[in-house]
């Protein structure tokens, strides 16, 4: 993680990745791939849980079509 000033951070894709496999796991006993195939799927019973492991997840999105 880089700090790019007081309020903005550089995360890689490795570093989001672990992030959210971290919290899924923490939270749901999951990993994290599981978590966001269930999410595509639909299947994810309370995003509100996750929701901000969700949130991250959009930024990978953002570095595969770059």
């Amino acid at each position: 993680m880089v700090r790019v000033n007081e309020s903005e951070v550089e995360l890689s894709r490795e570093e989001i990745l672990a992030l959210v496999d971290e919290g899924a796991r923490h939270r749901l006993g999951i990993p994290g791939e599981e978590l966001l195939e269930l999410y595509r799927r639909g299947q994810l019973r309370d995003l509100g849980e996750v929701g901000d492991l969700l949130v991250l997840a959009t930024l990978l999105e953002d570095q595969t079509a770059a």
